[in-house]
């Protein structure tokens, strides 16, 4: 029976020794680490020397994963302006990410979102994903942030922007008395009120 046991346990440790000569990460798995998913390729763009333009790659279907309403409620108004007003230069950026970092086209855009919306912020964290910390998904909507851009959007910007307006009216229509001789000249003001 003792000899049996023994011829077992030969055999087992024959076997877990060959595995280990075969493959070690095969026989003992990654040590506690996950394994890494096979992911397939990602169309990734190429940079274009003689235009110094990056060109999108014809299996990606240059399609954003949320549109500029999307990005100002995720990132604010710069993002939301530059989509706009400057999309080619926008495109551009989402391209060089993508082909630089080599993530898929919404990780791209969610990175050049926040770029544009605090790029000091976005370093920051960029620098303390390199040192081990959890990546953030830019593309998540926060209901919260969203709340919060559409008060400012639609409340808080039209008030200031008309108490400005109505403040810079009042003043072009009676500046009032000058209290400096140097503004007597530019026609700015009525009278001088000074000593």
């Amino acid at each position: 029976m003792a000899a049996k046991s023994h011829l077992l346990t030969a055999a087992t440790l024959l076997v877990v020794v060959a595995a280990a000569l075969v493959s070690p990460a095969a026989a003992f798995g990654s040590f506690g680490k996950p394994k890494a998913a096979a992911s397939p390729k990602l169309p990734l763009p190429t940079f274009d020397d003689s235009t110094g333009r990056y060109v999108k790659n014809p299996a990606d279907d240059g399609v954003y994963p949320y549109d500029a309403v999307g990005a100002a409620l995720r990132h604010g108004p710069v993002p939301f302006f530059t989509r706009i007003f400057n999309a080619d230069e926008y495109e551009q950026g989402v391209l060089k990410y993508m082909g630089t970092a080599q993530v898929s086209r919404a990780e791209a855009t969610g990175n050049m979102d926040a770029k544009l919306n605090n790029a000091m912020d976005w370093a920051y964290q960029k620098m303390e994903e390199k040192r081990g910390k959890p990546k953030i998904d830019y593309t998540r909507l926060d209901p919260k942030q969203a709340a919060l851009t559409s008060v400012w959007a639609f409340f808080i910007t039209p008030l200031a922007i008309n108490v400005v307006s109505n403040t810079w009216g009042q003043f072009a229509n009676n500046p009032g008395p000058c209290v400096s001789k140097a503004f007597e000249g530019l026609g700015i003001c009525t009278e001088y009120i000074g000593p």
